[in-house]
């Protein structure tokens, strides 16, 4: 059940109905960037495999993978504390 469904008498249900729809939105932003991870560790392990044993090796590819990781996971960082804040957020006014 969620929040607007059990809305407590003091809360302002549009508050509560944007919350929910934040928290949603973040959630599957969140979700992206997870999969996005994969996919760069993923892609970055393969490269890494198929360049042992070469004696000539291209870093620069290895490099941007890196960096979509490193990005990536910064977001992942940002969207869950902006998650857990609204979360929090919508607890408080829930209740």
């Amino acid at each position: 059940m969620t929040y607007s469904q059990r809305l407590s008498d003091g809360a302002n249900l549009s508050d509560i109905i944007y919350l929910e729809h934040q928290i949603g939105t973040s959630k599957e932003e969140l979700r992206i960037a997870l999969e996005k991870q994969k996919t760069y560790k993923r892609e970055l392990s393969e490269l890494k495999s198929s360049t042992i044993g070469n004696a000539s090796i291209d870093g620069s590819d290895e490099q941007v993978l890196m960096e979509k990781a490193s990005q990536t996971k910064n977001l992942i960082e940002t969207l869950s504390e902006q998650l857990e804040q609204l979360q929090e957020t919508l607890t408080k006014l829930g209740d």
